[in-house]
């Protein structure tokens, strides 16, 4: 095989920047998941051959390439307060996209300390263990994994046995083992002949089984308000009667669901009385109507979903659990008001507050796991001991901007419909709206930018996912095994080095 020239490290850095940025055009809008795995592989041959500069400084530029396009989305929400935070825009990029790719750096450079191994698997590893921290450390960021460039694939279906963790560890895997070892090429024609496979099986799958439906009719709403506009009280009136007038489009008699976005109306929870009865009016009969609302209880405000009769009367309610940092709440703020040192009566000093739980609602047409905007990022969260029939996801993704943002949220969906074995329903403001079924395919869907409602029959779920039943402690026990293996591995080398 051709070996690389040893090159500068700026040389090194450039190429290692550009194939991460490679590897990021897998995920959405771009969905180019050929040219990332090829990235991916060119990156192991690189760390294959590469004596001189320490593996670490490689992976630290591929994920600044990685993050900085994947992540780009970030700097939106900055620009719809107009110029008074558009300053902090390129700071807070920077600043995310060093913090992400400082987690696969810190990984490589311990676990490479740790085995005294350079080989491409064990960089595989360190990698795999650098998307778990991202997942789960400072309340967790898992956006755009790399396993999500499988999505729209039916490599995807692997997630509801593994996980979109097992679904990265498999393809940080497979494209680090043909270099595993140099000049054999045995490993390259395992990782080829494991993925064959693997996309051989789920491929079956996913055209021989059955998409069920139920007789259950569920109407989306997008009303495409402009964020800017939303909260004036100019425009909030006509955003109002503009979901109003969608709900009551077209033949209404036969809805049985109506799903409005998040934070749909202005007033608080206790002060709606007369938009729930105007609402009530509006609605078909017999049916129900899910919609995103803030709620204040004392000093503090919470980010809410609630469900609605046809008489406008609250049936069930939900607080977000799982809050934005930084975005809905500041989080040095929200602990020292925890210790009580800090108290104010103004909220908006504070930000939101966390619900109690994660929950199920009871519905006409079936239990269901309703998720607010960000919630449905967080796969470690979504289980319920009373499995639903659907998942509901309210979100307002203005913030996002209107290309890559919200594309990448709804990529995310459609993994935890699969992951969980259930058709999530998906109200956004501005759009993405969309029915996803339980194998992660798009029923129906309103676009970007777009007004306007869908009716669909309501997917049948699928019976309960090895995943769903197991979780991540599946590939936490791989990743131990792995380490152990590290660890006596190391061992011996250390025994080795002793006799000779």
């Amino acid at each position: 095989m051709i070996k690389f020239k040893v090159f500068p490290l700026s040389n090194y850095g450039l190429l290692s920047f550009a194939l991460g940025c490679c590897v990021a055009l897998g995920q959405a809008p771009w969905a180019l998941t050929t040219i990332a795995v090829v990235s991916l592989l060119i990156l192991f041959y690189v760390i294959s051959y590469q004596k001189i500069i320490r593996h670490e400084k490689i992976i630290f530029m591929f994920g600044l390439g990685y993050f900085s396009l994947s992540l780009h989305w970030i700097m939106e929400p900055f620009f719809v307060e107009g110029e008074s935070y558009i300053w902090i825009a390129p700071f807070a990029f920077l600043a995310l996209v060093f913090f992400c790719s400082s987690f696969w750096t810190f990984s490589t450079y311990l676990i490479l300390k740790i085995s005294r191994s350079k080989s491409t698997l064990t960089v595989a590893l360190a990698l795999l263990v650098g998307e778990v921290i991202r997942s789960y450390c400072f309340s967790g960021f898992p956006w755009g994994l790399i396993g999500y460039i499988w999505t729209d694939t039916p490599i995807a279906l692997l997630s509801a046995w593994v996980g979109p963790i097992g679904l990265t560890g498999m393809t940080f895997i497979l494209t680090a083992l043909p270099f595993s070892k140099i000049n054999n090429i045995r490993p390259a024609l395992s990782s080829l002949i494991i993925f064959l496979v693997l996309f051989s099986v789920t491929y079956f799958q996913l055209k021989t089984s059955d998409r069920l439906f139920s007789t259950k009719i569920v109407r989306l709403v997008q009303p495409n308000a402009v964020q800017e506009k939303k909260w004036d009280p100019l425009y909030s009136p006509i955003y109002f009667e503009v979901l109003l007038d969608l709900t009551s489009s077209g033949e209404k008699a036969t809805v049985d669901l109506i799903i409005w976005p998040e934070s749909a109306i202005v007033p608080f929870l206790d002060d709606a009385t007369a938009e729930f009865k105007k609402i009530g009016e509006n609605m078909p009969s017999d049916s129900e109507l899910i919609l995103g609302i803030r709620r204040q209880n004392k000093n503090n405000i919470y980010n809410s979903l609630v469900l609605l009769n046809n008489d406008g009367l609250v049936s069930g309610s939900y607080d977000k659990f799982h809050l934005v940092p930084f975005g809905e709440y500041i989080p040095i703020l929200r602990y020292l008001e925890k210790l009580g040192l800090i108290f104010t009566e103004n909220f908006s000093n504070i930000g939101f507050s966390p619900g109690n739980a994660v929950a199920v609602l009871s519905s006409k047409i079936g239990l269901f796991r309703p998720l607010i905007c960000y919630e449905a990022i967080f796969f470690q969260e979504i289980y319920h001991e009373s499995r639903p029939e659907f998942i509901v996801n309210i979100t307002n993704d203005a913030w996002l901007g209107d290309w890559a943002g919200p594309s990448q949220h709804l990529q995310q969906v459609k993994m935890r419909a699969i992951e969980q074995g259930l058709p999530v329903i998906r109200s956004a403001n501005t759009g993405i709206s969309a029915i996803v079924n339980p194998y992660g395919e798009t029923i129906a869907s309103i676009g970007l930018g777009l007004r306007g409602y869908v009716d669909v029959l309501l997917p049948l779920k699928v019976k309960k996912t090895f995943y769903s039943l197991t979780g991540e402690r599946v590939n936490f026990f791989i990743i131990f095994i792995w380490f152990f293996m590290i660890f006596f591995r190391r061992k011996k080398i250390l025994i080795d080095d002793t006799y000779h």
